[in-house]
């Protein structure tokens, strides 16, 4: 009970698993035809994160003093994340001024995680400040869809769109989330002062909240 009532996010991804499964013909030949595939890694990447910081037995190095470290699973798994999204917008938007922005933050997103090695050790930390900066990368692709929306007069709210609610979703989470992770990386005892894991836990809770709301509203001639 303990590790549900600490993880309870864990229990919104794998719903969010079951109901993205559910209504996947909803989707599955759009550009989103992929996503149930980074939720299901959402999930298996936080229950591995779990034990790896939990159990000392089950670890990535070989050394006791890096035991519990897990932080390399975690800039893995944002490469391949934020990858996936910059894709989805870069096909989604009209705009060629816009597609060639996307193209851009895909390559300054990767020198931010190359540049950032040279001064962190992925195996050890986490890339912070990298995943900011590819965090608020992405909230800017997510202004150029809706602004995209506008330009063809197209309402940005979308009920039955999916790319609305997953656009609305990610953007909440990445505006605030940077903020929050890196203040948890460089500033620990504001941290723990104000109690930001609860927060950030509360963010994730209502950005996957939504992506069941999205799921379950959305109709596939409405996908755009």
């Amino acid at each position: 009970m303990s590790f549900i009532k600490d993880n309870y996010y864990m229990l919104v991804y794998a719903i969010t698993l079951f109901v993205s499964l559910a209504s996947y013909r909803k989707y599955y030949d759009t550009v989103l035809k992929y996503f149930p595939i980074i939720i299901a890694y959402t999930f298996f990447n936080e229950v591995l994160g779990y034990l790896v910081r939990t159990y000392d037995e089950i670890s990535f190095f070989q050394n006791v003093q890096y035991s519990n470290f897990n932080d390399v699973i975690y800039n893995i798994y944002a490469l391949i994340f934020f990858a996936f999204f910059y894709r989805v917008y870069w096909q989604l938007i009209h705009n060629k001024r816009y597609k060639k922005y996307i193209f851009s933050f895909f390559f300054i997103f990767l020198i931010a995680y190359i540049v950032s090695t040279f001064f962190q050790n992925p195996l050890e930390t986490n890339l912070y400040y990298a995943l900011a900066i590819s965090s608020w990368l992405l909230v800017i692709c997510i202004v150029l869809y809706f602004k995209d929306k506008k330009e063809l007069d197209e309402d940005i709210y979308q009920a039955h769109n999916l790319m609305f609610w997953v656009s609305l979703a990610l953007f909440i989470f990445y505006s605030i989330f940077p903020v929050i992770y890196v203040i948890g990386y460089t500033q620990y005892e504001i941290w723990v002062k104000y109690d930001l894991r609860s927060l950030l836990n509360v963010l994730i809770v209502i950005m996957y909240t939504l992506f069941i709301f999205g799921f379950l509203k959305s109709r596939k001639l409405a996908f755009r």
